[in-house]
């Protein structure tokens, strides 16, 4: 496996290094009747190169933590900087472009288009026209993650299991220095979740980019540089 990701990753450009800091974050959810306190003053550090993961029960702010860092949420109180840029200084549709790449527990892949297409849409989105170099690097990176055969099958006639893994090959691709990856391997068996793991830790170390893993999966926890939990309304590192 450490080949063939090597020999994936031959094609892909080398990242900007950017950390991520919390500075005494705080956020609620505030209805008519009640706040629901998620977080409250997080100081922490996610820095470059390397592999995150974090744990808690469902309903402690995992997701919650990649909406505030997406600009989706702005925190009640605090500040996110990625190195030195304050997040709230930021549009979202900025941040997702250059700064955030996501891999998102429920795929959002458009069914119709094949697993290469779903990989370049981004930059049609963004209105740049795909290059060759890009359209081998997204066969390269299909590779990666294990299906290169199914480059040109449309995603709606692959499993569940094979859409996952075309959305960590689409966000892959991009170009930006963090990636999110919300539950990557819940559809993958073990032999391929400890692959995935692997691969996510080799992107970060070459490409120098910072990964952040929402995870209930103590196999996927194990494969990480650092674990972290969400527990008492704030995160701690614990290995």
């Amino acid at each position: 496996m450490i080949h063939v990701v090597q020999a994936a990753l031959n094609g892909v450009v080398k990242g900007v290094e950017m950390k991520i800091v919390l500075r005494n974050l705080s956020f609620s959810y505030v209805s008519a009747s009640r706040e629901r306190k998620i977080f409250e003053n997080v100081n922490f550090t996610f820095g470059s190169d390397r592999v995150y993961s974090i744990m808690g029960p469902s309903g402690t702010g995992k997701t919650t933590l990649f909406k505030l860092l997406s600009n989706d949420l702005e925190p009640s109180e605090g500040t996110i900087l990625f190195d030195d840029r304050d997040s709230h200084t930021l549009k979202p549709q900025y941040v997702r472009s250059h700064i955030i790449s996501r891999i998102y527990q429920d795929y959002l892949l458009v069914p119709y288009m094949t697993a290469g297409e779903n990989i370049l849409l981004s930059r049609e989105i963004l209105g740049t026209k795909t290059s060759l170099e890009e359209k081998e690097n997204a066969h390269h990176l299909l590779d990666l993650v294990g299906i290169g055969n199914l480059k040109d099958t449309p995603v709606r006639l692959l499993s569940g299991g094979e859409q996952q893994r075309v959305c960590i090959a689409r966000a892959l691709a991009s170009q930006v220095p963090i990636l999110l990856a919300d539950e990557p391997t819940g559809a993958l068996d073990k032999e391929n979740t400890l692959k995935i793991g692997e691969l996510l830790r080799k992107v970060a170390h070459e490409r120098s980019i910072t990964v952040l893993v929402a995870t209930h999966d103590p196999l996927l926890a194990e494969e990480v540089d650092e674990q972290c939990v969400i527990d008492n309304f704030r995160i701690n590192s614990v290995a």
